[in-house]
């Protein structure tokens, strides 16, 4: 609530010094673009950037105690990740998303406004099959035709994802080592609120946070863009880290580190 009231208070100071230096009534000003937010330390931010390649291997052992990535599956979707990405901001820290295939080529611009935003890319194949019903020339093909997609939206934007999370984190040996070949990382999940269910928000966090603590208090966070809730349940857990003494960690490519 309070970075909320700090952000309007800034969007409104800028209101007026446009009307001052205009020197005209303003009797109702046009929307100024939001003043930039001051990442101090009153943020959770970004302690430090992992920059990974197709051989960087479990992400979970680089991480040190009270180090978490966080990440989000299933999108994009151009109504409810937006929301998401703006509470990111507010908390000027950063995030890993796997994206479906099918929806990175249905909004392609919504792709590049998450690149944009400082935040890693990576697959999630075509469209969440569980890939271990699959025969292994279909489940190549979910993974293939999916990271085809989300590099396309990517295009002359910055470097190729090469990071994959397999749908419902469901892998076997030869599925592992097919996205190897590929040049791609598996990057998996250590905890999340189950926020595919019907959980409240709180319940979701508390969830997460139990499960931090049972795991070391380290590790790779699953949560979901495209899901009601998104926002608030987002909102709720960074304040929680924060107030935990979390720090977040960004995965980044190994062409810009970012």
């Amino acid at each position: 609530m309070k970075i909320r009231q700090e952000v309007r208070a800034l969007q409104q100071t800028g209101i007026l010094i446009v009307c001052a230096l205009a020197m005209a009534g303003c009797s109702e000003a046009a929307p100024t673009e939001p003043a930039a937010m001051t990442c101090d330390i009153t943020r959770l931010g970004v302690e430090r950037t992992i920059t990974v390649t197709a051989d960087t291997g479990s992400i979970e052992s680089l991480l040190n105690d009270g180090e978490v990535v966080l990440s989000f599956d299933d999108g994009p979707d151009p109504r409810r990740t937006p929301p998401v990405l703006d509470e990111l901001d507010l908390h000027c820290t950063r995030a890993t998303f796997f994206l479906l295939g099918d929806q990175a080529d249905r909004y392609p611009d919504m792709v590049r406004e998450i690149a944009r935003r400082g935040h890693s890319l990576g697959g999630h194949s075509w469209s969440h099959a569980n890939l271990m019903t699959l025969t292994a020339e279909a489940a190549h093909g979910e993974v293939s035709t999916g990271m085809d997609a989300v590099n396309a939206a990517l295009a002359g934007t910055g470097p190729e994802a090469v990071m994959f999370r397999f749908p419902f984190v469901a892998t076997n040996a030869e599925l592992s080592a097919d996205i190897r070949k590929m040049g791609l990382l598996e990057v998996g999940v250590t905890v999340d609120g189950a926020d595919w269910t019907k959980n409240r928000p709180e319940e979701s966090v508390d969830l997460i946070l139990q499960k931090l603590d049972l795991a070391g208090r380290k590790g790779v966070i699953l949560l979901h863009d495209p899901f009601v809730n998104s926002n608030e349940r987002v909102s709720l857990l960074l304040s929680r880290l924060k107030q935990d003494g979390y720090k977040v960690v960004a995965l980044g490519s190994a062409e810009t580190g970012q």
